[in-house]
């Protein structure tokens, strides 16, 4: 039984219903996502366990609802308890500066439930693991995030870049959440934006797919830079139109800050640039340290927000439009998204440690 702590469209509920959809059918599996408001799920969520009475719960993310419903069905049951995370969400809640103090001691104390509760913790990114299992804490496996390569097609987007101004320019882009951090005054695409004041004489735009309050903010920057003119932003796209956009892109951007939050992480987004054969440039940090060197360039980067890093962001894409050649790793870049990410791999995995978890032969 999945407990998802999100919409089923979303990245939680997409990760599970991959991962159920390549289980063999020895299993009966049952979803549960998160409502609204998301307190009301807790109960929802044990109700659904009590009646289904499953041998395994798997929390998808370490929000309240999922970890706590959890925790009770656990308890009243004795089944088996998984949780699967990406992120350390203390930390990664005490660095947006974004929580009160009392909603960063409910998150503190549900991570902390989840790591002594769970049976095994699936964790997303290789550091994450090692950085556990140095705490004494057992049973961590890792399984990155993935991708589901039969569903990457390469489309025409002539017409979409023409639309949106992109023809004959190298066009450099990111997708994720514009969530804004006042603490660190930074969300995806900063570094983008200030990237390009460094590049103004140059056929260079940018490509910003996503929402949040964060969209404004970039927007108002780029304006004071002079460069609004050469940054577009789509706003959110459905995940079955995401394919034109990235197509579209000639770069990807995957900026990950260089302390604990950043370590852990492989993120959503680096295989699916891959999986689309993308150039990647990224920080030197997390996952895409292990996997990029061959197919895209790592950047150094200090801290959370890196005042130096949109200077040699600017400088790789110039390298890049002198060189297109360098561009030309679509085959490679593949195939690293088909050794890493592919989904088919990575639900393998899951269903050894389900199985070992309930004494089955896998």
């Amino acid at each position: 039984m999945f407990f998802v702590n999100s919409a089923e469209s979303e990245a939680a509920g997409i990760r599970a219903k991959l991962f159920a959809e390549r289980l063999s059918s020895r299993w009966e599996i049952c979803f549960n996502y998160r409502p609204v408001p998301k307190w009301k799920g807790i109960v929802t969520f044990v109700r659904s366990a009590l009646h289904f009475r499953p041998h395994i719960i798997y929390v998808m993310d370490t929000a309240y609802t999922g970890v706590l419903a959890g925790y009770m069905a656990k308890k009243l049951l004795g089944c088996k308890l998984i949780t699967d995370t990406g992120d350390v969400a203390y930390e990664l809640a005490k660095s947006t500066g974004n929580y009160s103090q009392q909603q960063l001691a409910l998150i503190h104390w549900v991570e902390q439930l989840a790591i002594a509760y769970s049976d095994c913790l699936i964790v997303r990114g290789s550091y994450h693991q090692n950085w556990l299992e140095k705490q004494g804490i057992q049973n961590v496996f890792f399984v990155p995030d993935g991708v589901k390569l039969s569903s990457i097609k390469s489309v025409d987007v002539t017409s979409l870049k023409t639309e949106l101004g992109l023809i004959h320019h190298l066009v450099v882009g990111v997708v994720g959440t514009l969530t804004w951090s006042d603490k660190h005054q930074m969300c995806y695409g900063w570094d983008i934006i200030e990237a390009l004041s460094f590049l103004k004489d140059l056929p260079i735009k940018a490509l910003i797919v996503g929402d949040g309050n964060g969209r404004s903010i970039l927007q108002s920057r780029a304006e004071e830079l002079g460069v609004a003119d050469r940054v577009i932003f789509t706003g959110q796209i459905p995940y079955d139109e995401l394919s034109r956009y990235l197509c579209a892109m000639d770069i990807c951007v995957s900026t990950q800050s260089n302390d604990l939050v950043g370590m852990v992480r492989t993120t959503g987004k680096l295989p699916l640039y891959l999986a689309y054969g993308k150039y990647v440039i990224a920080t030197d940090v997390g996952e895409a340290k292990k996997v990029l060197p061959a197919v895209g360039c790592l950047l150094p980067y200090d801290g959370v927000r890196d005042n130096h890093h949109p200077f040699r962001l600017a400088q790789q894409l110039k390298k890049l439009l002198a060189q297109p050649k360098l561009l030309e790793i679509t085959e490679p870049a593949k195939q690293v998204a088909r050794s890493h990410f592919d989904y088919d791999l990575l639900a393998s995995k899951v269903e050894r440690i389900c199985c070992d978890l309930v004494k089955l032969n896998s």
